[in-house]
């Protein structure tokens, strides 16, 4: 017996592609970003003891440390070109959104774990 006998007939849905092959790079990029431990080494730890420090301040600006993170971000995305043996030009691949919103994820993602103490932050 077929599920669309209980609900009538079956709907076809139709997906954007290319949406959807954005949000795969996006969590992709975003899973080897985390992952990558030379570049956490290089660009997070100094980040995190920033925002370690100064979260409590009345000036802390959540805006200025999403910025900070973007050359770890562009030096992760280079390193995944590289690594998926990718053609076309960087620009296009990974653009400014793209780069942008990789940023905000990977501040929010690490906030709260910074506040908690989670990171070993001198």
């Amino acid at each position: 017996m077929l599920l669309r006998e209980f609900f009538g007939r079956s709907l076809d849905i139709k997906q954007d592609k290319k949406d959807h092959e954005g949000k795969e790079w996006e969590d992709d990029l975003f899973w080897f970003i985390l992952d990558h431990d030379r570049l956490h080494k290089d660009y997070f730890h100094p980040l995190a003891s920033k925002v370690k420090a100064q979260h409590d301040k009345k000036d802390f600006n959540k805006e200025t440390y999403i910025k900070e993170l973007m050359p770890m971000v562009e030096k992760g995305c280079k390193e995944f070109y590289s690594s998926k043996k990718m053609n076309g030009q960087l620009g296009k691949l990974f653009p400014k959104e793209l780069r942008d919103g990789m940023c905000e994820r990977l501040f929010d993602h690490y906030f709260d774990d910074i506040l908690k103490d989670k990171y070993k932050i001198k």
